[in-house]
């Protein structure tokens, strides 16, 4: 366990490092689990964080946030084209889907899809993964990294 300022307390829960407490993402409805690293696979491997990392990695946090609000129109336009790419045929045609279609014409409405975030992971550089349990692909989810404030990647969760 460890005591951070900005963190609160840290310990180790179910996938890495992971303060105590849940955080607030502008644009999303529900505050997320935090966690700080990599997540570790092998049993013997430990985690060992140490005070300047806790401090990156609040930075990191503090400055995705004071960013969010030129970030969310830039996830949601993002998401929306990957969205058209992938899913639209299937979910804009009743015949293929066997639902009623969705509608779904701007990145707004599509990101009522996008609230159901699984977790928040950052790690070292200035990087961060929202991993999102993507209400139109359950099975594979969505993850979105930033690297220093800009989308860098998307994709499935664990894929980024």
């Amino acid at each position: 366990m460890l005591k951070h300022p900005f963190w609160g307390i840290v310990e180790e829960s179910w996938a890495g490092m992971a303060p105590q407490k849940k955080f607030v993402l502008p644009g999303f409805e529900q505050p997320v689990e935090v966690f700080l690293g990599e997540e570790l696979f092998e049993e013997d491997e430990e985690y060992d964080l140490s005070p300047a990392q806790l401090d990156e990695y609040a930075a990191t946090f503090q400055a995705f946030v004071a960013d969010a609000p030129r970030l969310l129109p830039e996830l949601q336009q993002q998401t929306f084209a990957r969205y058209q790419e992938l899913y639209a045929s299937l979910y804009e045609n009743p015949a293929q889907s066997g639902a009623s279609v969705l509608h779904l014409r701007t990145p707004e409405e599509h990101f009522a899809y996008l609230q159901d975030v699984a977790y928040l992971r950052i790690t070292d550089e200035q990087t961060l993964r929202l991993s999102i349990r993507y209400g139109l692909d359950t099975e594979h989810g969505l993850e979105i990294r930033f690297e220093a404030n800009q989308l860098a990647e998307m994709g499935g969760i664990a894929e980024t």
